[in-house]
């Protein structure tokens, strides 16, 4: 029996379903339960900051992917966030050595990197990040590295940039297909800049395929991983090839950077998600994952790049959302 915390998801619901293709029995945690998760074998349904429901969870399973967060603080304010990212962790570490489980595959994020300054980004990078999500991740990193030590829990951390694909839950990237697909003659795809910048993506089967293998690698106990797609594009390559490939009949803009850092501002008192800090480094900086330890040491290869986990995400958001 292995649990998945944060089994709502996408990359939660992503790996239930790989797991369970792979004969595995699943456990699910999360705040509340979806009306059909036929990929869950068990389901604990509660807060992750109550230790009684979080032993419920734990009890009994030889594996944990801890992936349950909360990126953005908009809908739930920033003490709970950060209580969920830091606190939820060290619980679910605490129980985890409670009852002997064999392995943590805790799930943080790219942005414990901030904004570097040279890309391909690798692992031992120094990690600076620039938003409250990033700090967080941070920490519970950290909380990692201190169980691993001292209570010698065989813990494996890997570090995504953007999962996105069909079933996506990410607002910003709703947002962005909003704006091309779903305002008629209003539809539009923005450039940053001359478009020149190159910002890497990550489909969640690829993500849920690392984390599987993983929990099984001898080899990878205490170690950090880096997740992201291959022959990343420039914003300029991907958005022509995208629009030709999905076959979006929108305008295509270039978006000044002084004007979207002006907007990101004047937006923000509005509580709109789009055009965040994450956003904007979405879309103005450089942002590459140096990828070649998890290819080396897991066998891994992702099997998807940004161009066409775009288009298969888009023809979802034709079908489902418009």
């Amino acid at each position: 029996m292995v649990l998945i915390t944060g089994c709502n998801g996408l990359l939660g619901r992503t790996l239930a379903g790989a797991l369970k293709g792979g004969g595995v029995d699943v456990r699910g945690l999360d705040f509340w339960k979806l009306k059909d998760s036929p990929q869950l074998d068990e389901f604990v349904m509660g807060s992750i900051l109550d230790y009684e429901i979080v032993k419920e969870a734990c009890e009994g399973v030889d594996t944990i992917y801890h992936l349950l967060e909360i990126e953005n603080s908009s809908h739930y304010g920033r003490r709970f966030m950060k209580k969920v990212n830091v606190k939820g962790t060290e619980y679910i570490l605490k129980a985890a050595k409670e009852f002997d489980v064999k392995k943590v595959v805790f799930l943080s994020s790219a942005k414990v990197y901030g904004k570097p300054g040279e890309i391909p980004v690798g692992e031992e990078y120094p990690l600076k990040p620039n938003t409250p999500y990033g700090r967080d991740k941070v920490k519970a990193e950290k909380l990692c590295g201190k169980f691993a030590d001292k209570e010698d829990l065989d813990i494996t951390i890997v570090r995504p940039t953007t999962i996105t694909g069909p079933g996506t839950d990410d607002t910003m990237i709703l947002v962005i297909l909003y704006m091309a697909l779903g305002m008629d003659d209003s539809n539009r795809l923005y450039i940053a800049g001359e478009g020149e910048s190159s910002f890497q993506l990550v489909h969640p089967d690829d993500v849920a395929a690392a984390m599987i293998t993983a929990a099984k690698a001898p080899v990878s106990r205490g170690q950090v991983y880096n997740l992201g797609s291959d022959n990343v594009p420039t914003q300029q390559e991907e958005v022509m090839n995208v629009k030709e490939r999905a076959r979006l009949d929108c305008e295509v803009r270039h978006l000044r950077p002084f004007f979207a850092r002006v907007l990101s501002i004047l937006l923000r008192p509005l509580n709109i998600n789009y055009l965040r800090k994450e956003h904007l480094l979405f879309i103005l900086s450089n942002f590459v994952l140096e990828c070649g330890k998890a290819k080396k040491e897991l066998g891994w290869m992702p099997a998807k790049g940004n161009i066409e986990i775009l288009v298969e995400t888009i023809e979802w958001y034709k079908k489902e959302k418009l």
